[in-house]
């Protein structure tokens, strides 16, 4: 048994601790509890590779090498270093990854880390943790831009630090995006991670809440609509759940992505009418399209980057009526948006009766919400 830590996208520690409950159920495996930004979990190194192959709203996962610890001062920070760097190398050589002379990098992931706090005149703490990275960790650059073949994660949030180390010769490394096409990481994409949560968090509903899984969670005839498609990333994670998938978009080019990867995944059997069929283009602000039956509606709402938003109001009428036949029927929508009070006070005024929850996550700088609807 060893010692992992696993990184997700801020807000969506529940749904992370589900699914690595699921990947690791033996009895000796322990996943703990959830902070803002990570979970540590206790297993072995299979279970570290099932979760690497498998996790879908898991960022990154890594074997815990030093910390998590309060750490003050430079001594303090030279001695949390210094174990990682010994544990490091302790592990590349008992699981027969050693590189010899192979590079070291650091990723540092800093909230309010002690060296930036305010001291003296100078109004600097008067110590660099690049200097003390440098001297104990192979000579990593802090400044580096390139990940070398052993990278190591340092999470600073105030005085309480900790380091891990990539798995990247156990299973892959850093937990891919698992999109099929560099087009589909065009500008403004959903994140994987983040779509993958939506769905799940979709199913749960579906399933009676329980976000751990479920018999209803995976194979069920369930059909999920996206009107906001992008390039398709919630409906490829639908039908990687085995969920039937309808999808749409106002933007021509975002439909033909959509379509090739529906495709690609085997969605509408294969069949160019079935095909054109399940995904098409639509403006929302038109209201629901016909040809739709679906229990879930998931969607990243227009963020007015990529699509302007002349009305944003408009945009928020059509989709109440998009997600009202599905949520008066059982149903439930899954939308993120970063105008989380505007949009939910209309959903009320819409769709009176209906259950209304949000939550905020970590995005791009930002904090959109997801907000959940379903009949109370």
């Amino acid at each position: 048994m060893r010692e992992f830590v696993a990184y997700f996208t801020k807000g969506l520690g529940d749904v992370v601790a589900g699914e690595l409950r699921e990947l690791l159920p033996s009895a000796g495996d322990r996943v703990g509890e959830p902070g803002e930004r990570f979970v540590l979990v206790a297993t072995g190194l299979e279970g570290a590779a099932r979760v690497l192959a498998g996790a879908r709203i898991v960022d990154d996962l890594r074997l815990l090498v030093a910390g998590p610890e309060r750490v003050a001062g430079e001594g303090a920070f030279r001695v949390l270093c210094t174990a990682a760097g010994r544990r490091t190398e302790e592990f590349l050589a008992d699981d027969d990854l050693a590189r010899a002379g192979a590079a070291w990098s650091v990723t540092v992931s800093a909230r309010k880390s002690p060296w930036a706090g305010r001291s003296g005149r100078s109004g600097r703490s008067g110590w660099s943790p690049g200097e003390v990275i440098a001297a104990t960790l192979h000579g990593a650059d802090v400044a580096g831009t390139v990940r070398a073949p052993v990278d190591l994660r340092l999470q600073v949030d105030g005085e309480i630090m900790h380091v891990a180390v990539s798995l990247g010769g156990l299973a892959g490394g850093r937990r891919a995006d698992r999109t099929e096409n560099r087009s589909e990481n065009r500008r403004g994409a959903l994140r994987p991670t983040v779509a993958a949560a939506m769905v799940r968090l979709a199913l749960a509903r579906l399933d009676g809440g329980h976000l751990d899984g479920g018999p209803g969670a995976p194979g069920r005839a369930w059909v999920l609509y996206d009107p906001f498609a992008g390039t398709g990333t919630i409906v490829a994670e639908a039908l990687r759940r085995g969920l039937g998938v309808f999808a749409s978009d106002v933007d021509p080019q975002a439909v033909r992505l959509t379509r090739e990867r529906v495709a690609r995944l085997g969605g509408a059997g294969g069949d160019e009418g079935a095909l054109a069929h399940r995904v098409f283009e639509h403006d929302v602000r038109q209201g629901a399209a016909r040809r739709v039956r679906a229990d879930v509606v998931a969607g990243n709402m227009p963020w007015g980057k990529q699509v302007e938003i002349p009305r944003r109001q408009e945009l928020f009428d059509g989709t109440a009526e998009v997600i009202r036949p599905v949520v008066t029927t059982g149903g439930v929508a899954v939308l993120l948006t970063t105008h989380e009070e505007q949009f939910t006070a209309r959903l009320r005024r819409a769709l009176p009766g209906t259950s209304i929850t949000t939550r905020r996550i970590g995005l791009l700088g930002q904090t959109p919400a997801i907000v959940t609807v379903t009949q109370r």
